[in-house]
């Protein structure tokens, strides 16, 4: 930008100056790098009493230093997932300095359930075979960052947060993670990464019926087992076992599973019955269901 001043001095000397300031743009020092050196200087343009135009006059030349600003970003800020007791949970983030000069950030994390859920920090530098910077943790990306070591102004360090979840913990426990970012040039300057991570176990239940409370010999008793996922994740390989009390007998072929009739033999339709014992192959019963299973036995 450039400034054009016109004065006019006193008639006495009967001469019109023109003064003409050359500035650079305003600076941000979050933008301008550290270190940077802004000059300016000042030209000014004159014409003497006689109309004659002068040689131009240069100032002296200021220079003004550009000092160095923290400034760190993370993304993304807050995240939330689940996992099974026992289980790791891992959020992918990336720290970047805003600042306009070389910094190095240190890293920490804590848990709320500390010390029982442990947080560690982990580079995404592709270890063990994976691809670095891609926000997907593989098994052998196991290096700890304690640090982002140096950035550039603009520099990007990706990583992981790894949060471990205690075995047995219950369904539906939530925790809350926080990884801080904090600048070496300016402690002050930090950034954060929350993640809050919840519980998702499966939860089963199993209850047993009779259709009577009281029988004769030669009555028929149908017993009704119900079972039930009351957890937020499904429950898999489920298989329920039921031996035949004493004094009764297995009617059989009996077997029905969700209202659908099995056979007693091992011909893939989940039942099997034989020497005492129904076995039923559920499967996979997903979180929030249920099903039955119904037999029945003669009193002896």
């Amino acid at each position: 930008m450039r400034w054009f001043i016109e004065s006019k001095a006193p008639s006495i000397a009967a001469c019109a100056a023109l003064l003409i300031i050359a500035l650079s743009a305003p600076a941000v020092a979050q933008g301008t790098a550290a270190g940077t050196q802004i000059q300016n200087s000042a030209t000014v343009n004159y014409n003497n009493s006689a109309g004659a135009a002068q040689p131009a006059v240069t100032s002296n030349t200021v220079t003004v230093a550009v000092t160095q600003v923290a400034g760190v970003s993370s993304s993304p800020a807050t995240g939330a997932t689940s996992g099974a007791p026992g289980a790791t949970a891992y959020y992918a983030y990336s720290i970047t300095n805003s600042g306009n000069g070389s910094d190095t950030f240190s890293l920490s994390a804590v848990s709320s359930h500390s010390p029982a859920w442990t947080v560690t920090i982990l580079k995404d530098d592709g270890a063990g075979g994976g691809t670095a910077n891609d926000g997907i943790h593989q098994a052998g990306e196991t290096n700890v960052a304690a640090s982002t070591g140096a950035l550039a102004a603009d520099g990007v360090f990706k990583g992981f947060m790894a949060v471990a979840i205690p075995a047995g913990t219950a369904n539906g426990t939530s925790d809350t993670e926080t990884l801080t970012a904090k600048s070496q040039f300016n402690a002050s300057t930090t950034a954060t990464v929350v993640g809050t991570t919840t519980v998702a176990s499966a939860v089963l239940t199993l209850t047993k019926a009779a259709d009577v409370q009281s029988a004769a010999p030669g009555a028929t008793v149908t017993y009704t087992l119900t079972y039930k996922n009351t957890g937020s994740a499904d429950a898999t390989q489920v298989a329920i076992t039921d031996s035949i009390p004493a004094n009764v007998t297995y009617v059989a072929g009996s077997v029905t599973l969700n209202g659908t009739a099995k056979t007693d033999a091992a011909d893939g339709d989940q039942v099997t019955a034989s020497n005492g014992t129904i076995t039923v192959a559920v499967g996979t019963v997903t979180a929030g269901t249920q099903g039955t299973i119904t037999f029945k036995v003669t009193v002896k």
